[in-house]
Order: structure tokens, then sequence, then C-alpha cells
């Protein structure tokens, strides 16, 4: 923890164990990571552990990620949301449902990517 500030909370809802994996390895040393692997999960955690940004792979299986980013929309609508998906074609259907996110970004992607995304938008 840097001196005097507190290290950003980041909840990383991805099914992948891989990738689960790879995420905590490039961002724990950075981060207070907690992460989800369904969409049940994820809005347990967002109760729970009031995080800074949320990192939304959009293929979940209990859930697709547009129909989570609207339930986490209801509960804390300012809460960044960075989405992950293996699909070009997300952004035009997230804006004909008027679904403010931070951004997202297609798989596969960079992890100091991803980290700069977050660092923007929290």
């Amino acid at each position: 923890m840097i001196k005097g500030k507190r290290r950003r909370r980041v909840l990383i809802v991805e099914d992948e164990p891989a990738l689960r994996l790879s995420y905590e390895r490039a961002f724990n040393p950075r981060y207070d990571l907690a992460f989800a692997s369904t969409g049940a999960e994820a809005m347990e955690q967002l109760e729970q552990y009031k995080p800074d940004v949320a990192v939304l792979d959009m293929r979940l299986p209990d859930t697709d990620g547009v129909d989570l980013l609207r339930r986490i929309r209801l509960t804390q609508p300012d809460l960044p949301v960075i989405i992950t998906t293996a699909y070009m074609s997300i952004e035009p259907q997230l804006k004909v449902l008027d679904l403010p996110h931070s951004g997202y970004i297609v798989k596969p992607f960079r992890l100091d990517e991803l980290g700069a995304r977050i660092d923007a938008v929290s």
C-alpha cells in the first residue's frame, strides 16, 4: 500500500480459471482483488467487497454479461465497469440497450492494457 493511499479494489468477474490465475498473478501486487466466476457470485461480491472497479466478462455460465451489467447498474449506477469479451460486436448492443460502461476490451489482450484501463477509470 502506498503511504496514505488505499489500494484500488477490483472485482474481476471471469469464469475461466486460467484467466483468473493470470489476472491474479499480474494484478495482485497492484490492486486488492476479488473474483467471481458467475453472475450470482458477482452480485454477492459487489455487495460484500464494495469494489472501486469491476472487470466483467460477457460470457458467464449462469447469465450473460448484458443482463449482469443491467443488474449492476440498478444497484451501483456509478461503478466503473470494464467489459472483456471475445466478440467485437458487443458495443452496438450495449449502446442500443443504453447500458453505461467504462469501455470494453476484446480478448485476447495484453494484461498491461487491462491494467491501464483500470487505472484510467478509477
